[in-house]
């Protein structure tokens, strides 16, 4: 079964944000997954800090596609 646009179109934007958050020097080695259910992009996994928590927002912010950021991530104290 091949994909759809739809579907190209969230691994795309997924893709991306991923890269995106592996080349921030704080966030690369933080447990942060994403999920992109059109047209916004869900943030989701366990940081140390609410800095790194905004960190991740930002990184990912601006996204093409992408009108709202979702930051579901849990601060672990």
């Amino acid at each position: 079964m091949k994909p759809t646009n739809d579907q190209n179109q969230a691994h795309e934007i997924v893709a991306l944000a991923k890269e995106r958050l592996v080349h921030q020097p704080h966030l690369s080695v933080q447990r942060i997954w994403c999920e992109y259910r059109s047209p916004q992009l869900y943030l989701r996994g366990q940081v140390p800090s609410f800095y790194i928590k905004q960190l991740a927002q930002t990184a990912v912010s601006g996204l093409e596609g992408v009108s709202q950021v979702v930051n579901e991530i849990e601060v672990l104290w």
